[in-house]
Order: C-alpha cells, then sequence, then structure tokens
C-alpha cells in the first residue's frame, strides 16, 4: 500500500506558462513569431496516464525519473520529425516541442506550478 502523502504527491495539475515560438529554423526566436503559451496537464505517475487541455483522452507517460518527466516522444526518422513534451521536476520548466518536416518548429518553453489533481475522463469500457 502507497502512503497517503506519496500518493497525492503522484497525482496532479501542472498550470504552465510560457511563450510559443513558430517558424523555420532560427526565425522561430524572432520576436513576431512569439505568442503567449499556457496549457494544463494532469499527470497520474503511478497509473502512467497523462492528458491535457481538455483531457478527452490519456495517454502513456513515456518516461520519469527523479528529475525529469517525459510525457511524450516520438520521432520519424525517415521524413525528419519529431515531438516531445519535457518536465523539469526540479525547476519547474517544460520544453513542448514539435518539429515537422524539415526545419519548422512549434516550441513552447516556460514553468509549470503544481495544481490539486482534477481528473481523467471514465473509461467507457
Amino acid at each position: 500500500m502507497i502512503p497517503l502523502a506519496s500518493a497525492a504527491a503522484a497525482v496532479f495539475n501542472l498550470v504552465c506558462t510560457g511563450t510559443t515560438f513558430i517558424g523555420v529554423g532560427l526565425d522561430a526566436i524572432k520576436k513576431q513569431n512569439q505568442t503567449p503559451y499556457s496549457e494544463i496537464f494532469r499527470v497520474d505517475l503511478n497509473a502512467e496516464r497523462w492528458c491535457y487541455g481538455k483531457c478527452e483522452t490519456t495517454a502513456h507517460i513515456y518516461r520519469v525519473s527523479p528529475t525529469m518527466i517525459m510525457l511524450k516522444l516520438e520521432q520519424d526518422e525517415k521524413v525528419g520529425s519529431e515531438s516531445f513534451i519535457s518536465l523539469n521536476r526540479e525547476d519547474g520548466s517544460i520544453i513542448d516541442r514539435t518539429r515537422g518536416i524539415g526545419t519548422f518548429i512549434v516550441m513552447n518553453t516556460g514553468k509549470c506550478q503544481a495544481a490539486p489533481f482534477t481528473g481523467f475522463p471514465a473509461r467507457k469500457f
């Protein structure tokens, strides 16, 4: 049985804010290609599940370590695309990056704060 304090620490929301960068290569870091970023993630480390936004479906957590939570990592080497969401458990930073074909990227960076867990969608079966 997991102690109550441990179980509570394993389920949480993360309220993340920062900057979205969109563009090709270094153009993504230009001021005109930046917008505010805000997202809420729901995380259950014990069940190895997570979701974001309206949380209509959940996904498997890719990897957890004492210092990092990698929510997802998807790569397609044939077309050169990659998508990942990485959270630093010590400083609260997030990198949520999608690199499409070529050098086009959408990257969200910022900081996250823990908040009470608001649950996952009910399973149909």
